[in-house]
C-alpha cells in the first residue's frame, strides 16, 4: 500500500512538472514522442510483414483462376502482379505450395487428357466419344510441348475427319500449334521440327506437311505447304546463304579484333572482313584411258590337209596366205593358222562433288587508333603479317589485307562518360543528402529524448530531495518529533507516518510496545 501511495505521489509530481513547463517545451516533447512512436511502429510493421516471393509467373487467366481459388479456400495470403500473370505468396510457404499444386495438376493442366475417360458414363454416342478423344489428344500434346524450356504456353488444334468406308472420300487430318515462347530461352529450328514430328507421330494418319506452327506474334514458325513454293524456297536459301556468310565474316572479325586489342588495348582497333563465297553445288566426273591395252581374250584357229586329189581347176586365189593350191592329178596339202586377240582399254573415273560455301576471296580492312603518333611502316607490316596468318591469307585466291593507322574520334564517348560520371555523382550526392537527412533526424530525435530523459531524472531527483524520506523504525519517528519539522500534511507528519506503519505492521508495533513496557 505504501508503494502504491509512493507511485501515486510520483505521478502527481510528474503532472506538476508537466504543468509547470512552457508550452514550447511541451510541444517539442510531444513531437519527439510521436516521432519515436512512429519509427518504432514502422520498424515493427516492416519486421512483422511477411516477405512475398513468386509462386508462378507468366500465367494466363485460365491458369491463374484455379490457383487464386485454391489460395482463397486455404486462407493463404497472396499478391497479384503483372496484371494477374504473376502470383506471389509468403516465402515460407512457396515450396510447400508448389509441391501441393503439382500433385493436383495446377496450374499446368488447363484441360483433361486421357483421364477424361476415367469416368465413362453409359449411353455415350460415337460422336461424343470421338470429341473426347480429340480433346484428350490435344491436351496430352499440349502438356508435352509445354515441358520444353523455350515454350511457356501452347495450344494444339486437331482436325480429325470422320472415318469413311470409301478410301477416296477419306480426308487427311491436320493440326495447328500455337506457341507462347520464353523470351529468355530461344527456340531452335531443330526443336520446331521436333514439335512438328511429335504432333504428326501422336495422331494417327497425320503427316508432317499438314502441321503448321505459329507463335504469339503471329509469325509462322513451320509451314510445309508454303515451303514448297519455288520462290519462297529461293528466298529462304538466299537468306540462309547470307546468314552463313555473315557468321563467317563475324568470326574472322572477332578473331582479328581480339588479337589486335590484346596488342594495342581495348577499343584501339577496328576490323572488318568481307568474304566472297560460292554457294553453287557442283559435280564433275573425269574419265581417263590408259595408253597400253590389256588383253581381254584371244582365239586361235588352225587348219591342215594332206592327200591326193583329182585334177581340178584352181580354187581360190593363189596369193592367199598359207593356202597351198591343189596340184592337178597329184598330191595336195595345206595349212592355215588364225589368231584373234581382244584388248581392253584401261579406264579410270573420278567423281568430284563441290560443297556449297567455297571461299572465293577475302578482303580485310583494319584501322588502328594511333592517336597523335603515326604508325611506322615496320609496325604496319607486322600487323599485316599477323592478320594474314589469322584469316588464312591466300594470294592466289586474290585475298587483300589493308592496314591503316588513324586517330579515332572519341568525342561522343567522352560526352557519354562525362554524362555518366555526372549522373553517378548526382546519384551519390542525393544518396548522401538522404543519408544525412535520415541521420540528422535520428540524431535530433535521440537528443530530444536524451534531454527529456535528463530533465525527467532531474525533476524526479529534486522532488525526492524536497520530500523528506520516510523513517524506517518507530525510534526514528519519535526522534523526528524533537527536530524542527517543516509544515507537512497530516499524512506526512511523524504521527501520521507512525499511524500508517502501525496499520500496515501491527505485529511489529505490538512487539515494540511490549519491549518498552518490559524496559520500564
Amino acid at each position: 500500500m505504501a508503494e502504491q501511495e509512493e507511485k501515486t505521489e510520483n505521478v502527481k509530481s510528474l503532472l506538476g512538472r508537466w504543468q509547470n513547463m512552457s508550452r514550447t517545451r511541451q510541444v517539442v516533447i510531444i513531437i519527439a514522442a510521436a516521432a519515436v512512436l512512429a519509427l518504432l511502429l514502422f520498424i515493427a510493421q516492416h519486421l512483422s510483414k511477411p516477405q512475398y516471393v513468386t509462386l508462378y509467373s507468366n500465367l494466363d487467366p485460365a491458369q491463374a483462376s484455379p490457383l487464386v481459388q485454391y489460395l482463397r479456400e486455404e486462407g493463404i495470403p497472396y499478391h497479384l502482379d503483372d496484371f494477374g500473370g504473376t502470383i506471389k505468396v509468403p516465402g515460407d510457404r512457396a515450396d510447400e505450395l508448389r509441391i501441393e499444386m503439382a500433385g493436383k495438376g495446377i496450374p499446368f493442366a488447363q484441360g483433361l487428357g486421357f483421364e477424361i475417360f476415367d469416368e465413362e458414363r453409359l449411353g455415350i454416342t460415337d460422336f461424343e466419344r470421338q470429341v473426347r478423344m480429340q480433346r484428350a489428344l490435344q491436351e496430352e500434346l499440349r502438356r508435352t510441348i509445354t515441358s520444353l524450356d523455350a515454350v511457356l504456353q501452347a495450344r494444339v488444334h486437331l482436325v480429325l475427319p470422320e472415318p469413311s468406308v470409301f478410301l477416296r472420300e477419306r480426308g487427311e487430318p491436320s493440326a495447328a500449334v500455337y506457341l507462347k515462347l520464353n523470351p529468355f530461352t530461344p527456340l531452335k529450328q531443330e526443336q520446331i521440327r521436333g514439335i512438328v514430328f511429335l504432333v504428326a507421330s501422336g495422331v494417327e494418319g497425320l503427316k508432317a506437311e499438314n502441321v503448321i506452327v505459329i507463335d504469339s506474334q503471329g509469325n509462322i514458325l513451320y509451314d510445309a505447304v508454303t515451303s514448297t513454293d519455288p520462290m519462297i524456297a529461293v528466298a529462304d536459301s538466299a537468306l540462309k546463304q547470307l546468314e552463313v556468310k555473315r557468321s563467317f565474316e563475324m568470326e574472322l572479325e572477332r578473331r582479328v579484333q581480339g588479337m589486335l586489342e590484346r596488342v594495342f588495348g581495348p577499343g584501339k582497333a577496328l576490323a572488318l572482313v568481307t568474304a566472297e563465297m560460292d554457294f553453287d553445288s557442283q559435280e564433275s566426273t573425269i574419265i581417263s584411258y590408259d595408253e597400253n591395252g590389256v588383253p581381254r581374250s584371244s582365239q586361235i584357229t588352225e587348219e591342215s590337209f594332206e592327200g591326193e586329189g583329182a585334177p581340178a581347176g584352181e580354187v581360190g586365189e593363189s596369193n592367199y596366205p598359207g593356202y597351198v593350191g591343189i596340184t592337178p592329178g597329184g598330191e595336195s596339202s595345206y595349212e592355215r593358222r588364225e589368231e584373234t586377240v581382244n584388248y581392253e582399254i584401261g579406264e579410270s573415273s573420278q567423281r568430284t562433288i563441290t560443297a556449297p560455301g567455297k571461299i572465293l576471296c577475302l578482303h580485310t580492312s583494319v584501322v588502328i587508333d594511333n592517336g597523335q603518333n603515326p604508325l611506322a611502316q615496320q609496325q604496319i607490316q607486322q600487323v599485316n603479317n599477323l592478320i594474314s596468318a589469322a584469316i588464312g591469307f591466300d594470294e592466289e585466291r586474290g585475298d587483300l589485307v589493308s592496314v591503316e593507322g588513324m586517330s579515332f574520334d572519341r568525342s561522343f564517348e567522352e560526352k557519354m562518360d562525362t554524362a555518366l560520371a555526372e549522373a553517378e555523382q548526382l546519384q551519390q550526392r542525393q544518396d548522401l543528402i538522404r543519408q544525412a537527412v535520415t541521420g540528422g533526424v535520428i540524431i535530433i530525435v535521440f537528443i530530444l529524448l536524451l534531454i527529456a530523459w535528463r530533465r525527467w531524472r532531474r525533476a524526479l531527483r529534486e522532488e525526492q530531495e524536497r520530500v523528506p524520506t520516510a523513517p524506517e523504525t518507530l525510534e526514528q519517528l519519535i526522534a523526528l518529533e524533537e527536530e524542527e519539522i517543516p509544515e507537512l500534511s497530516p499524512e506526512e507528519t511523524p504521527q501520521g507516518r507512525v499511524r500508517k506503519m502501525i496499520d500496515s505492521n501491527l505485529e511489529v508495533a505490538i512487539s515494540i510496545l511490549r519491549s518498552w513496557i518490559i524496559e520500564e
